[in-house]
Order: C-alpha cells, then structure tokens, then sequence
C-alpha cells in the first residue's frame, strides 16, 4: 500500500510539474505576442520620452506605463476630463480638438490593455515555477517514503 501511494505522488509530482512548465511557456508565449503586437504598431517611445531614438518603440509594461502616463498628462492638457471636452454636448469627429482626445483615449486603453497582459503574464510565469517546486517536492517525497527505507529515515531525522 505504502508504494501505491508513493507512487500515485510521483505521478501527481510529475503532472504538477508539467503543468508547471506549461504555466511558464504559456506565459512567456502571450509576452512575446504582446511584444510583438506592440512592435507591429510602431508607437515610437521618442513620443513620449526626450531622449529615446526614434526607432525605438514600446516593447514592455514599464514603457508602457510611462507612455500612457505622458498621454494622460497630454490629454488633460487639452480637456481635464471627457464630460469638460464635450462640455454637455455630443462628440462632434469633426471637432480637431475633440477626435484627438478620442485617438489619445484609445491608444491609452490599448497601451493599458498591453501593461495588464504583461501582468498576467509574470503571473502565469510565477505560477508555473511554484507549480514546478510543489512538482519536484512530490516526485521527491514519493521515492522517500516508497523506495527509502522507513529505519534509514528515522536515523536521517535524529541526527
């Protein structure tokens, strides 16, 4: 009985454990699509930071967060909230001032959905090594107490 049960850990360590590697290259998978949609789109980082070269784009949360905070402080600039742009009236596309606080809204959402996706991302990555440290310590607790001797682990403990 003691080995059907050591051996019903090693299998759970080792389904654990795969899925703790599947947790990692799922997350390192959407980060690298999320990089790359964000590289597709070109949004130079030089917009939004003095001293970036103009071939450098947006490829990571924390550029992102720092552009979505410049066209936050830019957008207030023009209207310090949507209801004061549109001031009671409807969103006129013909209004200059008012389609670029549109376009400066939704590159801001894109940008915020970019920095979310990254978050969960390390999450997934996190998750996946805790998923491969629980898989290892049942793997290895299962050949413990199914091939090692109960006299050997007793002695091991006292001294």
């Amino acid at each position: 009985m003691k080995r059907v049960l050591a051996i019903v850990a090693i299998i759970l360590g080792v389904a654990i454990l795969a899925g703790g590697i599947a947790s990692i290259a799922l997350g390192r998978s959407n980060a690298a699509d999320v990089t790359n949609d964000l590289k597709q789109e070109k949004i130079s980082l030089a917009v939004f930071e003095d001293n970036a070269p103009q071939d450098q784009v947006i490829s990571s949360a924390a550029q992102a967060r720092k552009a979505i905070d410049t066209l936050v402080e830019h957008r207030r600039g023009i209207a310090p909230t949507y209801s004061d742009l549109l001031n009671g009236e409807r969103f006129d596309p013909t209004n200059p001032k008012q389609l670029t606080y549109a376009q400066a809204m939704n590159l801001q959402n894109a940008l915020t959905s970019a920095v979310l996706a990254f978050g969960l991302t390390s999450v997934l990555t996190l998750y996946g090594a805790l998923l491969i440290v629980a898989g290892i310590a049942f793997i290895l607790l299962g050949f413990a107490f199914g091939w090692y001797p109960a006299a050997k682990r007793a002695e091991t403990l006292v001294t």
